[in-house]
């Protein structure tokens, strides 16, 4: 049987965001109704409650979805109800009535002055962020924080569930197709190319292959942010991982900067009882800067 996915960075409210949005809900709008499984990374702000209200191909019936902050707002309610038990309802609606008005105002700026931005963070990462915080805190939200949205047909029963693996949070759920006992994990790995975020991919994907070392099939699909010259790839490779891409067209495909490809950095790996019968790269700089993957599988 044939499993259809796809993967995609949508590099959320940065650079020309506006227009960026109106091009992701174009393209998605149509994937939805033959895909299985779509998983999107930088896709949604921590006590944001208006997904819908950006991501409106989320409102075919034909879809259940599931949105998480790397900001994990359960657990922060969690604190929130321990600490505040009186005052839990007036809280939660403040942080959702301030992100939700704060997100326009982001995506405003992030959308005129994003790329120069986002230039100055991927060159002093660190840096930036301190100063983000200090200075301007909903700027720090939404270059930290942003999450993980997995779309799953309702051909498919489960229900996806979240849970942090060493840096970075992870969606995850089981399912059952042809017969078979399938995990799929998204993953949205840290950026940046010093030793230590280098490391850090490498100690995650470590703890993930652990995750999921009792499944004989596995899918583990998002931005793993490294090269298939990386520590992190071979790692992957050793553990009887195989990229989707390289078994379907012999070769991994570029996939950053979506303008001009320098890099593959988005993957969609499999392990086990299955096979790939097709794969394509899609989007264009008018979308975001990732290009995105969408495979289909033999199960």
């Amino acid at each position: 049987m044939k499993l259809k996915l796809i993967t995609w960075n949508i590099n959320f409210i940065h650079d020309r965001w506006i227009e960026r949005l109106a091009n992701i809900n174009k393209i998605l709008e149509k994937e939805t109704d033959t895909t299985d499984i779509i998983s999107i990374q930088e896709a949604t702000l921590p006590f944001n409650n208006k997904i819908k209200e950006l991501h409106t191909f989320l409102k075919k019936k034909n879809i259940n979805y599931f949105d998480t902050s790397l900001m994990e707002r359960n657990v922060v309610y969690k604190y929130i109800l321990e600490y505040f038990p009186k005052y839990k309802k007036y809280i939660v609606s403040s942080f959702e009535f301030l992100m939700n008005k704060s997100l326009w105002v982001c995506g405003y700026i992030f959308s005129n002055w994003g790329e120069y931005m986002k230039k100055i963070y991927f060159k002093y990462p660190n840096l930036f962020l301190f100063v983000s915080l200090v200075c301007i805190p909903i700027f720090f939200i939404t270059f930290s924080f942003i999450g993980l949205l997995t779309v799953v047909s309702k051909r498919i029963k489960t229900t996806v569930k979240s849970k942090y693996i060493g840096s970075r949070i992870i969606q995850y759920f089981d399912f059952d197709y042809n017969k078979k006992d399938i995990r799929f994990v998204h993953v949205h790995l840290p950026p940046g190319n010093t030793l230590i975020n280098k490391e850090k991919r490498l100690d995650d994907i470590k703890e993930i292959v652990n995750f999921c070392k009792n499944k004989k099939n596995v899918i583990i699909a998002g931005d793993f942010n490294d090269t298939s010259s990386s520590n992190m790839y071979k790692y992957m490779m050793k553990n009887n991982y195989k990229s989707s891409v390289v078994e379907a067209l012999g070769k991994e495909i570029k996939t950053f900067p979506s303008k001009n490809p320098i890099k593959c950095i988005d993957y969609i790996m499999i392990k086990g009882d299955i096979s790939v019968t097709s794969a394509i790269i899609f989007g264009n700089a008018k979308a975001s800067d990732h290009k995105g993957i969408k495979v289909e599988l033999d199960i």
